[in-house]
C-alpha cells in the first residue's frame, strides 16, 4: 500500500489559479526547453539589460561595468539576473508584482476615517466659520458638545435652558440674567420634533453646552 504523499503548502491562491504565458515554438523552430520560454523571464532579461546599460553610464559605478567583457555584461549577467528573478517569489507573488504592491502601499494614506483619507492626529485645523450639528434621527437628543459664539444655532427639539455663571442681581428678569450669563446649558426634555425650528443667536464669547454636563 503506497504511503500518502506529503501535503503541499500553498502560500497564496495565485499559486493555484495563476496563468503564465509561455512561448514553445517560433514558427517551425521549437524552443529547447521543457516548459517553454516564459514571457516574464524575457521581460526580466530586457529589464536587467536596460538596468546594466544605465548603470554603465554612472560616474563611479559604471567604470567596472564598462570594463567587463561584452559577453559578461550583455549576456551572462542579464540572463543570470533574469533567471534569479523568475525563481524568486515574495509571499507567492513575483518580484514585479511585489514591487508594485509596495509602491502602491507607500502612496496610500496612513490615516483613514470611514474609508476616506483624513488628517493625521495632532494636525492643526483652520477655524470653522460654520458648524452643522445633526442629531440622531432615532431619538430627540442633541449630540454632546459645546460651541462658543458668535454662532447661530437652529434647534429642532425642545430643550431646557440652564444658566451658568449668571449674575445674581435682585429684581433682574430671566432675559436679563440670560444675557449676563457666560454659559447656556441646553438639556433635552424629550418629545417630538418642533413643527418650526427656533434659531438661537449666540453672541461673542458666550458658550453653549449641549446635553449632559461637559466640563
Amino acid at each position: 500500500m503506497a504511503a500518502d504523499p506529503a501535503p503541499k503548502l500553498v502560500r497564496s491562491y495565485r499559486l493555484v489559479f495563476r496563468r503564465r504565458w509561455r512561448i514553445f515554438r517560433i514558427q517551425n523552430w521549437r524552443i529547447p526547453l521543457p516548459g517553454g520560454l516564459e514571457l516574464r523571464l524575457l521581460g526580466y532579461w530586457l529589464g536587467c539589460l536596460a538596468t546594466i546599460a544605465i548603470l554603465g553610464r554612472l560616474p563611479l559605478l559604471g567604470t567596472p561595468i564598462a570594463a567587463a567583457p561584452a559577453s559578461l555584461r550583455l549576456l551572462a549577467l542579464p540572463i543570470a539576473a533574469a533567471w534569479a528573478l523568475s525563481r524568486w517569489e515574495i509571499d507567492g507573488r513575483p518580484p514585479h508584482r511585489a514591487l508594485a504592491g509596495l509602491l502602491l502601499w507607500s502612496l496610500r494614506p496612513r490615516v483613514l476615517a470611514a474609508g476616506r483619507r483624513c488628517p493625521a492626529p495632532g494636525t492643526e485645523f483652520a477655524p470653522l466659520h460654520q458648524l452643522v450639528l445633526a442629531p440622531d434621527l432615532s431619538c430627540a437628543d442633541y449630540p454632546r458638545g459645546r460651541l462658543t459664539g458668535p454662532a447661530r444655532v437652529l434647534l429642532r427639539y425642545q430643550v431646557r435652558v440652564e444658566l451658568d455663571c449668571a449674575a445674581s442681581r435682585r429684581g433682574a428678569s430671566r432675559p436679563q440674567r440670560a444675557a449676563a450669563a457666560r454659559r447656556w446649558r441646553l438639556l433635552p426634555v424629550g418629545g417630538p420634533a418642533l413643527h418650526k425650528g427656533k434659531t438661537l443667536e449666540v453672541p461673542t464669547g458666550r458658550t453653549v453646552i449641549f446635553g449632559a454636563r461637559v466640563e
